[in-house]
């Protein structure tokens, strides 16, 4: 059967719900291929973070909460920033961004393999990325980084 485990496909002798045919011999660990797929991999999408974080000229990385922020990725297997101002943030709470280049679609793919994931993303480039997420159809909750 095949079988999506932490992200990542698996193909394995055990009965699944979704089976194919392995194109080849193969030793554990090693890349397969697999034909004539059929039926549904189980699987659960991950739940997007979106952290908004204003540009430089609205205060950046400045007005941005630490402990919010820590809060806000706490949970997730994968953070991402988009802009400066966000990855200053994240350096500025000791956290090191999993992605910054092709990072909004990094998290997308990331969401649909399983993973939990958080984007902290400059304030001009939110509401497209959020419509984006509708587009695709994934979950996500909006988390407000602005200290008090």
């Amino acid at each position: 059967g095949v079988l999506m485990q932490d992200g990542w496909l698996y193909a394995t002798k055990e009965e699944q719900s979704a089976t194919g045919l392995a194109t080849m011999d193969a030793q554990p660990g090693e890349d397969l291929g697999v034909a004539r797929l059929n039926g549904i991999i189980k699987h659960e999408e991950g739940l997007i973070h979106v952290c908004k974080v204003p540009r430089v000229e609205r205060g950046g990385s400045r007005q941005v909460s630490t402990d919010l922020l820590r809060d806000a990725v706490r949970d997730t297997e994968m953070v991402a920033a988009v802009g400066l101002e966000s990855y200053v943030a994240l350096r500025k709470a000791d956290i090191k961004p999993d992605m910054f280049f092709g990072s909004r679609e990094g998290v997308i793919e990331a969401a649909f393999h399983g993973r939990e994931c958080a984007i902290l993303i400059v304030d001009e480039e939110f509401t497209d990325f959020l419509k984006r997420l509708e587009t695709v159809g994934l979950t996500y909750t909006i988390h407000d980084l602005i200290a008090p």
